[in-house]
C-alpha cells in the first residue's frame, strides 16, 4: 500500500517562511494539503506570500524575542489554531572571525537567532502540543556546517548549528511519550537569498557537482511532517548536501 503524504486537516508554523527555503517549505506543505501559518519578521513578505498560497496565514514573529513567540502562540490558540506541524527555519549567517577587533555582536545574534529561537519556538509548539494531545511533528533546520569543521570565520554560525542538531537528540526522551517527534534537516549549499550571488564557486568542492534547489527538499519535507510516513522517526538529523560533507571538512 503506497504511503499517504496527504496533510489534509493538518495545520503547520514555519519560521522564517518570508523567503529561501521557509517560502519552499510552506508552498511544499500547503500544496499538500496542509493549512500553513507563515512566520517572520518582514510582515510585507509574508502578506504578499499568503495571497498566492491558498489556506495560508501571515503573522509577525521574531523568534530571537521570547516575548514575541509567546504572544504570536497566544494569538494562534485564541484564534482556535491547533498546530500539528513546526518547521523551525529562520535564521541568519554572518562571518565571526576570532581576530576580528569588533564582530558588532554577531556573534550573539547568531546564537540568539539560530539557537535559541529554535528552543523558544520548539518549547512553545511542544506544550501546545502536549496541551492538545496532538501528536506532532517538529522539524529543526541544521546545516552541514553543524556536521563539520566550517570555513574560517564560520565559527558562530556552524555551532549554533551543531546545537540545533544535538538539541533535536536531546528532546526525544522528553517528548515522545506524548506521541511528539522531532527531526532535523541538515542542508548543504542550496540557492537561497542567504547564500548570495558567489555560490557557484562552491560547485568544485561538492560530489554531486551542482548546487541544489529548493525543491530538492519537498521529499523529505513532507516524509517527516507526515505520521503515515514517519511515523517511527524520531531524533534523527538527515544531511542534504551532494556529499560535500563527505570529507568531513567545509
Amino acid at each position: 500500500m503506497a504511503v499517504n503524504f496527504n496533510l489534509y486537516g493538518k495545520t503547520a508554523i514555519i519560521t522564517g517562511a518570508s523567503s529561501g527555503l521557509g517560502e519552499q517549505f510552506a508552498r511544499t506543505l500547503a500544496a499538500s494539503g496542509a493549512r500553513v501559518i507563515l512566520a517572520a519578521r518582514r510582515m510585507d513578505k509574508l502578506e504578499a506570500l499568503s495571497h498566492e498560497i491558498s489556506n495560508a496565514i501571515a503573522i509577525q514573529m521574531d523568534v530571537s524575542d521570547k516575548e514575541s513567540v509567546a504572544r504570536c502562540f497566544a494569538e494562534l490558540e485564541q484564534s482556535g489554531k491547533k498546530i500539528d506541524i513546526c518547521v523551525n527555519n529562520a535564521g541568519i549567517a554572518a562571518r565571526t572571525p576570532i581576530f576580528e577587533k569588533d564582530d558588532k555582536n554577531d556573534f550573539m545574534s547568531i546564537i540568539q537567532t539560530n539557537l535559541m529561537g529554535v528552543w523558544y519556538v520548539t518549547k512553545a509548539v511542544a506544550n501546545h502540543m502536549k496541551n492538545y494531545g496532538i501528536h506532532g511533528s517538529i522539524i529543526n533546520i541544521g546545516s552541514v556546517n553543524g556536521n563539520a569543521i566550517p570555513a574560517k570565520g564560520g565559527t558562530a554560525y556552524s555551532i549554533s548549528k551543531a546545537a540545533v542538531i544535538h538539541l533535536t537528540k536531546t528532546l526525544v526522551g522528553e517528548l515522545s511519550p506524548h506521541k511528539i517527534r522531532i527531526n532535523c534537516i541538515s542542508p548543504g549549499w542550496f540557492r537561497t537569498p542567504m547564500n548570495g550571488p558567489d555560490i557557484e564557486q562552491i560547485i568544485p568542492l561538492i560530489p554531486y557537482g551542482d548546487i541544489a534547489q529548493s525543491s530538492d527538499l519537498d521529499g523529505l519535507i513532507l516524509y517527516l511532517a507526515s505520521n503515515e510516513a514517519s511515523r517511527y522517526v524520531t531524533g534523527s538529523t538527515f544531511t542534504i548536501d551532494g556529499g560535500m560533507s563527505w570529507g568531513g571538512k567545509l
